[in-house]
């Protein structure tokens, strides 16, 4: 009995020190220190076998490094340990978009939506996947899911189907989707709508609205085509850019 109660402590303390590691490798990834948070992952697995999480972390950290077999080789662990944790299969499909693997990408992404069908994250994923694989009319399905959420992954989704409903021919839908977004002001929303009065040859909305997006976001992602396009007009003699910086 006294062996028994022995082993039992021993187990949960190597449990308990097994998570300890497990969230340090967390925190480590989460601020982009890849050496430190692998070598925690990797106490926590010899701490405690059934620490499945580890592989997860130690596949985020091979993604990060571009080494895709390392990483599938974790995920694939972490799938088979865990098959109903549907962070493999999102983290697998999030990793085929990034090595042009489509259509994989989109198994694995209804893989993870089967095991967490209410996760807009997923929705998000499933959108881009089908995008990559050509089927503009799931994106679509996927991205108009998504508008429901009031977070992060619902505001991408309003600037992806936007893109999407001007690659298809519906700028004046794109424009009615970016609008009321833009005017609450949400930079990318601003960039979008600027792209939709470019096609239309529209040069004085396109101007006012780039400068909005500038005004609101001027390190952000579209800033150097902003800059750009601005650049663009004033050469063209197309339009007068008023001083914009």
């Amino acid at each position: 009995m006294l062996l028994l109660l022995v082993l039992s402590g021993a187990s949960e303390f190597d449990m308990l020190s097994a998570q300890l590691h497990l969230e340090t490798g967390n925190a480590f990834l989460q601020q982009g220190l890849l050496e430190q948070a692998e070598q925690e992952f990797r106490l926590a697995l010899d701490a405690g076998v059934d620490c499945h999480e580890a592989l997860l972390g130690l596949g985020k950290i091979y993604r990060a490094c571009s080494s895709a077999d390392r990483a599938s080789e974790y995920f694939t662990e972490f799938i088979t340990a865990s098959p109903d944790d549907y962070r493999g299969y999102y983290e697998m499909a999030s990793m085929m978009l990034e090595t042009g693997r489509a259509d994989s990408a989109v198994f694995m992404a209804d893989s993870a939506f089967l095991r967490a069908p209410t996760n807009p994250d997923i929705w998000l994923l499933s959108g881009r996947a089908a995008i990559a694989s050509g089927d503009t009319t799931g994106a679509e399905r996927w991205y108009t899911r998504c508008l429901s959420d009031p977070g992060s992954a619902g505001l991408q989704s309003l600037i992806l189907l936007g893109t999407l409903y001007r690659a298809t021919d519906r700028s004046v839908e794109s424009r009615e989707l970016l609008l009321p977004a833009s005017r609450a002001g949400y930079a990318p929303a601003c960039w979008g709508l600027a792209m939709v009065y470019l096609s239309w040859n529209d040069y004085m909305r396109t101007v006012d609205s780039i400068q909005r997006y500038l005004a609101l976001d001027p390190e952000g992602v579209y800033a150097d085509s902003a800059i750009m396009v601005l650049e663009s007009l004033a050469e063209s003699g197309e339009y007068i850019v008023p001083d914009w910086n």
